[in-house]
């Protein structure tokens, strides 16, 4: 595989994390399994970054208090561009398949 492939891969795997800890259904060890593992990635996306950061700071949102402070929060921390909404749209992955990305994080 070559870089591009795996910085894609890498990129889809940060978004769907990313979407997980957004889900209002997301439990807290997973949550915090999520937020542990990001923390020492090296991310291949600087958007997923930026929502990781901002996540980081507040590891025990619900999911409602996320939708209506993300956007400023990452306007705040200079990121006034990056569109949240899709984050929102998307079917959050299941607890089999978080496993499995947390896994693929890690080679």
């Amino acid at each position: 595989m070559d870089e591009a492939q795996r910085r894609l891969k890498t990129d889809e795997i940060e978004r769907q994390l990313v979407v997980a800890l957004c889900s209002p259904a997301l439990d807290h060890k997973t949550r915090g399994e999520i937020l542990q593992r990001l923390a020492a990635h090296t991310f291949a996306n600087p958007d997923h970054e930026a929502i990781f950061r901002v996540l980081v700071k507040i590891p025990r949102a619900q999911s409602g208090h996320i939708r209506e402070t993300l956007s400023a929060r990452l306007t705040r921390l200079g990121f006034p561009d990056i569109d949240v909404q899709p984050i929102f749209e998307l079917a959050p992955p299941s607890a089999e398949r978080i496993t499995m990305l947390l896994q693929q994080l890690s080679r």
